[in-house]
């Protein structure tokens, strides 16, 4: 659209892409719970759980947040970056793990997010990136 000065101005597009914000709310109120879950599990194969199920989960609630806030965007291209920036972060702690070193957010004593990072996550991220694709189709408005 151009206004009155002739520059083009970028306008959010039209509902024909937008989600449902109730519908990605729902998701995420069950997928919240399923990833804190996931970390405070303290069962058989608690490394695993806590590392790379939680990662699946950890992707899916980050796409619905930021569909929350911007519902006009398309699920591929948000999906792959964020698929990206996971994987950047992981071989970024690989590579240069004092860089991240302090970062941690933790919840009853228990490292929620940092602290451990491993290569080994980004198959779970891309699990995450194609579940969540799906999810996000569902909650397309049309």
């Amino acid at each position: 659209m151009n206004d009155t000065t002739g520059v083009a101005t970028a306008a959010p597009p039209t509902h024909q892409y937008g989600k449902s914000r109730i519908t990605l709310l729902k998701f995420l109120i069950i997928c919240l719970p399923l990833w804190l879950s996931a970390k405070f599990y303290a069962g058989p194969y608690h490394e695993h759980v806590g590392l790379y199920l939680a990662g699946i989960f950890y992707l899916i609630c980050w796409a619905l947040l930021i569909q929350i806030a911007l519902p006009w965007l398309r699920e591929t291209p948000l999906l792959i970056a964020l698929f990206l920036v996971f994987c950047a972060i992981e071989l970024l702690a690989w590579q240069a793990p004092e860089l991240l070193q302090g970062f941690s957010v933790s919840l009853d004593n228990r490292t929620v997010i940092g602290a451990h990072y491993s290569l080994n996550k980004i198959p779970y991220y891309g699990v995450g990136a194609f579940i969540c694709y799906f999810i996000l189709k569902a909650c397309r408005t049309n």
